[in-house]
């Protein structure tokens, strides 16, 4: 489907009607009714709604406005990538990453293998399934997630590519003006802590390596649970709960004495940052960018 056609549905159905839909597209009315009969009958369906005064757009059309919206943003971006890549030699990467790897380290890693300009990076962010699944597809050229050490990788048949990019450790973190309050409750036998749901990394993390040692010392009390590792950070630092975070997501608070580091009284886990692409399918800009990933270390902001 034409861009110009995707834009004219997408007015309609914000403008309501064809007179207002017909100004946000700069024609006349009579010119853009013609248009619309065209689509109807290009298409075969009403698009609009004939029976309300004035006609309105058709239910089948609203119905479908997400899927329109995707399409009409999805070929806009392919465009733009194309014009960019023609102007500047600049070329799309993929990398999925997890919610936690990107919000920590989204910055740096761009910053890292952007290659002056020449290469056009996506962040996708993403659970760890998802960030498997992605390259799996091809829809991502490579992917960053985290691992314990240990821990075997998720697949063995020699599809999967992997390189150890660097440590990382999941410390507790809380408010620091409400932290000697925190200990007082703690070393009296209670904790409260933000939790993640039991179905993504962290919280599987945290559930099996974490929860045992503190439930054996204390009585924990979760006061919230969120997948996004950012909203922990920023339940911890209103002091609702203790938030076992990445310590690079929590360095730049930790720098600013807004939050303190707990580890010496409740614990850390280490973990591995494995940047991984699948093996064979390569192209000549993800080669050059695959080492770049694998040096991240020396880059990588450290509390």
């Amino acid at each position: 489907m034409r861009i110009d056609w995707l834009d004219d549905l997408i007015a309609l159905i914000d403008a309501g009607s064809v007179s207002d839909a017909a100004r946000f597209r700069n024609v006349t009315q009579p010119a853009f009714s013609r248009r619309i009969k065209a689509l109807e009958d290009l298409l075969g369906f009403e698009i609009l709604d004939r029976s309300s005064k004035p006609s309105r757009p058709s239910a089948v059309l609203l119905s479908y406005e997400s899927g329109l919206r995707k399409s009409s943003y999805d070929i806009k971006q392919v465009i733009l990538l194309m014009r960019q890549q023609s102007r500047t030699g600049a070329r799309k990467v993929v990398i999925a990453s997890q919610h936690a790897i990107t919000a920590a380290l989204g910055p740096e890693i761009v910053k890292a293998i952007s290659d002056s300009g020449r290469t056009h990076i996506r962040l996708r962010s993403a659970n760890l399934d998802e960030c498997q699944a992605l390259i799996l597809s091809g829809e991502a050229d490579f992917s960053l997630t985290y691992r314990l050490p240990g821990d075997a990788p998720p697949f063995d048949n020699g599809l999967i590519e992997e390189s150890l990019v660097s440590d990382e450790v999941l410390i507790p973190v809380f408010a620091r003006e409400q932290v000697r309050n925190l200990l007082w409750r703690f070393h009296n036998g209670e904790l409260p802590v933000v939790g993640y749901p039991s179905d993504v990394f962290l919280g599987m993390a945290f559930g099996n390596h974490i929860l045992p040692t503190l439930e054996s010392r204390c009585a924990i009390t979760v006061v919230a649970e969120t997948a996004l590792t950012l909203a922990a950070l920023q339940m911890s630092r209103a002091g609702a709960g203790v938030a076992w975070v990445p310590a690079a997501l929590a360095a730049h608070d930790i720098a600013a004495n807004t939050l303190i580091d707990l580890r010496d009284e409740l614990g850390m886990l280490p973990m591995q940052l494995v940047a991984s692409r699948i093996r064979g399918a390569k192209n000549q800009l993800a080669e050059a960018i695959w080492p770049d990933l694998q040096d991240l270390s020396g880059t990588l902001t450290r509390p």
